[in-house]
């Protein structure tokens, strides 16, 4: 039974700066995680998924504190009065901050923080140490923390075991097995220090598909057995339904959904969700499903787009989604063409220039009525979404000026039985 929440974090950032030399400094980041919340509560297997790039396995590191934040807070099981204060958004003091912010904390303090959390990396190869026996690699997190050799190789025994290795594999090197063995591990390494939470970066991403299965069974029978809370990272949406209680769904690092894995596969509410279940093959042929082809390329981390980060493939996308004055030129060009809207007469483009995001003037040869430009625009809006991002237009001559709809971010809102959504098909904001 699910009931108090062992990680927290909020308003999580990682960017990575960009060089351009060895001495250069960087104004230029990849952001790879950029303000995330996530709660993930005690016993629970949370199903994280999303494209390559989305920085799903940059959170799984930041969780863990593998890698060093650049914002935000973590918190790790606090008690029930900084609990009320996080969740409340009240200031913690620094004392509080010391003792139950990840972020925070002393380095002997987080050492011995270290032991509740561990990870199983995607490579089961490159993450074993080809030079060490498993018996070695296993034992290496004990000796790190003061066990005699007598009883940390007792332990990697039990702990192979319970993996499903005999005893004998502790004598072998990691070239000695196959990828499934070598997985099985990885993940008693894992436990050896009897961690409350594991990050699985997709552990069976490499396997073949009848070893996935096997790892899968295991590590559900480990949860059980151990008691474990779970992050789950694959880009494999059916891989999380198997083991998952909930999904969340990442995209160009931000949370975009969230709800139990039964919500998420009935009723996923946000387009990116939709898209990644329409890719999914039913082995039914007398079953049809409307299968959605995403458009366009996923845009870079390091210059994401205005507003909600999908806007620019959505089939959905509407006024306060974010387009910017960039990404109406060209469709502003394709439908104010003579040739296409004959209605425009004469009237050619000659230059367009942008002033700003929301801001931009087009000049053409001949003049051109107000009326003519907005009744295009209002008929090509459903093909051409961009223009969707015209909040008002005005005519002098032949001079048209365009000013462009505020972005909004769309927040991650619960609209009711913890499903999260950040959309604002699902929470429309007021439009200006």
């Amino acid at each position: 039974m699910v009931e108090e929440e062992l990680i927290i974090g909020r308003n999580l950032k990682k960017f990575f700066p960009i060089k351009t030399g060895l001495t250069s400094r960087s104004n230029i980041y990849v952001k790879a995680v950029n303000d995330v919340d996530i709660v993930i509560k005690k016993g629970e297997v949370v199903g994280l998924v999303g494209e390559t790039g989305c920085g799903k396995s940059t959170l799984g590191r930041l969780l863990i504190r593998l890698i060093e934040p650049s914002g935000g807070e973590l918190y790790f099981s606090p008690p029930p009065e900084v609990l009320n204060k996080i969740k409340s958004n009240q200031k913690l003091s620094d004392e509080e901050l010391k003792n139950y912010s990840i972020f925070h904390m002393h380095k002997n303090k987080l050492r011995e923080m270290r032991k509740k959390f561990n990870i199983v990396f995607q490579d089961p190869y490159s993450s074993l140490d080809p030079r060490m026996l498993i018996k070695d690699i296993v034992a290496e997190p004990l000796f790190s923390f003061g066990w005699k050799k007598k009883d940390a190789y007792a332990r990697v025994q039990e702990l192979l075991e319970k993996v499903g290795l005999p005893a004998e594999f502790m004598y072998r090197f990691p070239h000695e097995l196959s990828g499934g063995q070598r997985q099985r591990v990885a993940i008693a390494r894992a436990l050896s220090l009897s961690p409350e939470f594991i990050v699985l970066d997709e552990p069976t991403s490499a396997l073949d598909v009848s070893v996935q299965a096997q790892v899968l069974n295991l590590l559900e029978d480990l949860r059980k057995e151990f008691n474990l809370t779970m992050l789950f990272i694959t880009h494999h949406i059916l891989v999380v339904r198997h083991i998952s209680d909930r999904i969340m769904v990442m995209y160009l690092g931000k949370i975009v959904e969230s709800a139990m894995k039964d919500e998420i596969f009935k009723d996923p509410k946000h387009p990116y969700t939709q898209a990644l279940l329409s890719s999914v093959p039913i082995p039914d042929p007398r079953v049809k499903i409307e299968r959605i082809i995403l458009e366009g390329d996923v845009p870079s981390p390091i210059n994401p787009p205005n507003g909600c980060f999908f806007h620019p493939r959505c089939r959905h996308a509407f006024e306060p989604c974010g387009f910017t004055t960039d990404e109406l030129i060209e469709p502003l060009r394709f439908v104010l063409d003579n040739k296409r809207n004959p209605e425009m007469g004469n009237a050619e483009i000659q230059e367009m220039n942008v002033i700003d995001d929301l801001n931009m003037e087009v000049t053409f040869n001949n003049p051109v009525q107000q009326g003519v430009v907005e009744s295009i625009i209002q008929k090509e809006k459903e093909q051409t979404r961009a223009l969707y991002g015209i909040k008002e237009i005005s005519v002098n001559g032949n001079l048209l000026k365009i000013k462009m709809h505020e972005p909004v971010d769309p927040k991650l809102k619960d609209i009711g039985n913890e499903h999260l959504v950040a959309c604002h098909l699902v929470n429309p904001p007021e439009i200006k």
